[in-house]
This record gives structure tokens, C-alpha cells and sequence, in this order.
């Protein structure tokens, strides 16, 4: 990889068919100008003499370097297949079809394209089929709570209706019999809503406990861990981040697979995002009497205005980044991934605590079932 960062770093040539012809090139060239500088120097026959040898030399180098240059050219043809399926898919999301069949380097590169493209094709089409089915449950509950607005309706109109009239006294002073009818009304009208809305929180939570339970299962988390760590690795790569990952050999945990994988990504991504180039991140896995994931990005900080508006009142030691003290007026796209990370923590019962020292930025999640609270704290 040297040689290779060495010319990208120069942006010279600029492609990669470039860098190799460039290199065929000189392969070929210095030994010829190497013999020819050996005769001239060494050989004491006059150079008139040697100039028909040389020119005939010199033809045959350029004819062979000609036909090599050629020759490199198509070779890099997988290579180049391979480039530009990979980038047409994430332009067009044309699925490409690349020969399978060989069995050397640049065959094994274009085989795995091949399969790496059509797995994530297959996955896309399985989350977007998931996804209309979501938004298609999510348009039948919308449409029963739709169905339910007389239920809501009737009882605060009777609310709203008979209060007025108590506060305008319009049909006499406080404390008539009237007015008891009236409070009677209005407390049934209340208590009539106040089980409507219960109904339909005991169904929202009992469905998500439901889909909670049906989708947990006790798995590994130091795989999951590890595969997340690869899928940031483009992320982290571009921002010259280094990712560390100490773990156990294995660490089971009762929980949903996806919710887990992506809890241990946006962690990652967050803490990737604020390390700065050429610092560490650290992946920590440890069993605490329950399961935890604790990451580190060192030489980073957490400020005022990377804490979610509604965490920010339960924070204490964060000092703003900007003029305003309370920052709180301003948020940063760390806010959005500390919110996430909460969301994840409260949905799998999970605790979530993040805080920040002189070494770092640290997120820690502990994944125990007692625990189903968020918070933040700074050391």
C-alpha cells in the first residue's frame, strides 16, 4: 500500500490504469537507458559506429513498451469492470453482471463485487418491502385513531361547552344545582376520555412490548460488535481514525440482533465524528455484572450543545462551546446521535451514560433489563 499511497497522496496519474503504465514504463526504460549509458561509456568503438545498434536498441524498446503498455491495459480491465459496477450501482442502483467464473485475483475481485452488490440489493429490497409494510400498519393505526375522534369529540365538547358556562356564570352565581349537574357532566365526560386515551396507550405499549419479546434472543455480542466495527471503517479510514476493539471471546446478551448491531454503530459513529485525524477510538466490551459497551474517543469532548434538548436538563459539568451560556439554542450533529443512542437504550431497557474527561469523549451503555433509564453525566 505504500507505493500505491505514495502516487494517490500526488494525485499523479490520476487513475489507476495511470499508476501502472507509469510504472511499466520506467520497468522497461531504465535498464535500456542503464545499457546504453554502459556502451557508450565503456565500449571505446566511436558512436557512429554504435548508432544503428542503439537506434535499432531503442525502436525495439519503444515497440515493446508500446505492446506491454497495451497488453497492462487490458489486464486492468476487471479491475475497471469492477470500479465502475460498484460506483453505476450506488448512481443508478443498476444491479451489474460480472463474470463469476475465473479463479485468479482480479476473477475473485470481480466475483466478490458481483456477490457484495447483489446482497445489498437483495437487503435494500427487503428493508424497502419491510418499510411499506411498516407505513401501511402505521396507516391502519392512523386511520383507527381517525376512526375514534368522536370518542374524543363528544366528551371534551360536553367539557369545554359546560365549562364556558361556569366561567360566565350565564345561568347564575357558583354553587347552584345547575352547576353541580354541570360538574357531574364534566367529570364523566373527563373520566370517559381519560379511558379512551389509556385504551390506546395499553395498546401502543403491549404491541411494542409484543414485537420487543417476539424479536430478543440471547446471541453473541463480540461478533455483532465486530461487524459494526467493520462497517465504520469507511468512516473512520476517511477521517484517519484509528478503531481499537478489546472484548472478551464472547459476551451473551439477551436482546433484539438489529437494535443491538445498530446501537454499537451509532456509538461508534459518534465517537468517530468528533476523535480528531489521526486519533483513536476504543471499542470496549466487558461484562459488569451485565453486559456493557463502552466507547472512548480520545482527544475528543462533549460540549453544552451536543446533549439532546431533553437531556440537557439533567447535565451538569458541560460547559457551551459558543458566547451564550445556556447553549441550548444550538445543536450539532453529535445532538443527533446521542438522542439516537437514547432512543436505542430506552427501546432494549438499557442505561446510557455519557460524559467526558481530559482523556476523551466516553459513551458507555449498560444492557441490563432493570435498567430502562438515560443519563448523562460529566466527570
Amino acid at each position: 500500500m505504500r507505493l500505491y499511497e505514495f502516487l494517490a497522496r500526488r494525485n499523479w496519474p490520476r487513475t489507476y490504469t495511470g499508476k501502472i503504465l507509469l510504472v511499466s514504463f520506467l520497468g522497461v526504460h531504465v535498464p535500456m537507458f542503464g545499457a546504453v549509458t554502459y556502451a557508450l561509456v565503456a565500449d571505446p568503438t566511436p558512436l557512429m559506429d554504435q548508432i544503428d545498434v542503439l537506434v535499432a536498441m531503442l525502436i525495439a524498446t519503444l515497440v515493446g513498451t508500446a505492446a506491454t503498455m497495451v497488453a497492462m491495459a487490458a489486464l486492468l480491465a476487471p479491475v475497471r469492470l469492477a470500479s465502475e459496477a460498484a460506483r453505476t450501482y450506488l448512481d443508478t442502483r443498476e444491479t451489474p453482471r460480472l463474470p463469476t467464473r475465473y479463479g485468479d485475483g482480479a476473477g475473485v475481485l470481480m466475483a466478490s463485487v458481483q456477490e457484495c452488490v447483489t446482497r445489498l440489493d437483495a437487503s435494500l429490497t427487503l428493508a424497502e418491502a419491510e418499510r411499506d409494510a411498516i407505513e401501511l400498519d402505521r396507516s391502519e393505526k392512523f386511520r383507527m385513531l381517525a376512526g375514534m375522534k368522536h370518542d374524543f369529540r363528544t366528551p371534551l365538547t360536553v367539557i369545554l361547552g359546560f365549562a364556558d358556562l361556569m366561567k360566565t356564570q350565564s345561568i347564575g352565581d357558583y354553587g347552584g344545582a345547575a352547576y353541580r349537574d354541570f360538574a357531574t357532566s364534566i367529570g364523566n365526560s373527563g373520566q370517559d376520555l381519560m379511558q379512551t386515551l389509556q385504551s390506546v396507550l395499553d395498546l401502543s405499549d403491549a404491541e411494542a412490548q409484543r414485537e420487543y419479546e417476539a424479536e430478543r434472543e440471547t446471541l453473541d455480542l463480540v461478533p455483532l460488535a465486530r461487524k459494526a466495527v467493520g462497517q465504520e471503517h469507511f468512516h473512520a479510514d476517511r477521517r484517519a481514525v484509528e478503531v481499537v476493539m478489546e472484548a472478551p471471546r464472547n459476551l451473551p446478551v439477551n436482546t433484539v440482533r438489529n437494535a443491538a448491531r445498530d446501537l454499537v454503530g451509532t456509538m461508534l459513529q459518534a465517537a468517530i465524528a468528533r476523535t480528531p485525524s489521526g486519533g483513536r477510538v476504543r471499542l470496549l466490551l466487558a461484562d459488569e455484572g451485565a453486559p456493557a459497551v463502552t466507547v472512548i474517543a480520545e482527544g475528543a469532548a462533549l460540549q453544552l450543545e451536543d446533549l439532546p434538548p431533553r437531556l440537557v436538563q439533567d447535565s451538569t459539568g458541560f460547559r457551551s462551546g459558543t458566547s451564550d451560556a445556556a447553549g441550548s439554542g444550538a445543536a450539532t450533529p453529535t445532538t443527533l446521535r446521542l438522542s439516537l443512542i437514547g432512543t436505542f437504550c430506552h427501546a432494549m431497557n438499557a442505561r446510557f451514560d455519557a460524559s467526558h474527561s481530559d482523556d476523551g469523549m466516553r459513551l458507555h451503555v449498560t444492557l441490563a433489563p432493570e435498567a430502562a433509564s438515560v443519563a448523562i453525566a460529566a466527570e
